[in-house]
């Protein structure tokens, strides 16, 4: 399953062969796939496709799980930022949370990651490990400033990781089985979700205004 990208290989036309894959896996799923469609979906021979990825498993997982760096450390940023208060960098981390896992090419392949997940356990296994634990982590550690601050209330650390997780993972799911309907947006309005999920965490958390500040 790991993937092989060996002396040489440019970083660019290793993301340039991600989002071909992206968008072709979206279209024919992943066991209509071949390397062979992915090759020339590229425009590259197969064995210069191998160069970079050894497998469309590899090739796979890369495409979930590569490039999100940038948003754990975005969140860790506004873990770090002292110019925040603890219930504003709960604002802006869910934010960022709504941003990389409903906008991002994740977003648009929960679907499919969820499909080839039950198929492959190991991609599932990889993309929680990659992807997902280390932005959990992040977040806790915003929480625990906001325990430590006496801003937040005591609370079930494995059951707010879920609360807050969750409802984001179900609404990117959501938006991509309708992703052809033009009602999309009406039915799945994303600010206006983001912005009821982020005053309840917040009411969850000891913020009782939360809704109201958050509304207004």
């Amino acid at each position: 399953m790991e993937d092989q990208n060996k002396t040489g290989a440019s970083p660019n036309r290793r993301q340039d062969i991600m989002d071909h894959a992206i968008d072709l896996f979206l279209m024919r799923g992943y066991a209509g796939t071949s390397m062979a469609d992915l090759a020339r979906a590229c425009g590259i021979q197969k064995a210069s496709l191998y160069h970079h990825f050894a497998s469309k498993d590899a090739l796979f997982v890369s495409c979930v799980t590569e490039g999100y760096e940038a948003a754990t450390r975005l969140l860790e940023h506004i873990r770090d930022d002292a110019s925040l208060s603890d219930t504003d960098r709960i604002r802006k981390a869910i934010a960022t949370l709504y941003g990389v896992i409903v906008a991002s090419p994740v977003g648009r392949m929960s679907p499919l990651i969820a499909e080839v997940g039950m198929q492959m356990p190991e991609v599932a296994s990889r993309f929680y490990e990659v992807f997902m634990r280390n932005q959990h982590d992040v977040l806790n550690e915003i929480i625990d400033k906001g325990l430590m601050n006496g801003t937040f209330r005591a609370h079930d650390r494995l059951g707010m990781e879920h609360m807050v997780f969750g409802p984001i993972v179900t609404l990117s799911l959501s938006r991509e089985m309708l992703a052809s309907s033009d009602r999309r947006d009406e039915f799945f309005p994303v600010d206006a979700i983001r912005k009821s999920h982020t005053a309840m965490i917040l009411t969850l958390l000891g913020q009782i205004g939360g809704a109201q500040e958050e509304a207004s």
